[in-house]
């Protein structure tokens, strides 16, 4: 298998990952995922960082991922854009849409998300 195929199963990868990890406040996984200097732009509008993101983990709201583009920009560098539908086991008709973009860098070995916006669709 190649580099780039590699890098792009990896990619894949995580970015299913990422819904399931969320809506199980898997803050282990998001530790080892999230680069130290990591900043998401929330579909509300503030900003936070890697400790904001972990520390407001709660399980709850079901999600499903739709990859809707995956670049490889050089050997080091990655975007990913998706939607991603959330909605609660009570209310399963309320679903919210978000558009996604994360930006990853490949350090030490392994991917990290650096930054994550998101928005609502």
């Amino acid at each position: 298998m190649s580099d780039q195929t590699t890098a792009f199963t990896e990619l894949l990868q995580i970015n299913e990952r990422i819904g399931q990890a969320e809506s199980d406040a898997d803050k282990a996984w998001f530790e080892h995922l999230l680069h130290e200097r990591f900043t998401m732009r929330r579909p509300s509008g503030p900003l936070s960082t890697k400790a904001d993101f972990i520390s407001g983990l709660a399980t709850g709201a079901k999600r499903q991922t739709t990859m809707l583009d995956l670049e490889l920009h050089g050997r080091y560098r990655a975007t990913a854009r998706c939607t991603v539908e959330k909605w609660a086991l009570a209310d399963p008709e309320a679903v919210q849409i978000f558009d996604n973009l994360r930006v990853f860098i490949r350090e030490n070995g392994r991917w990290q998300l650096i930054t994550w916006l998101a928005e609502p669709i």
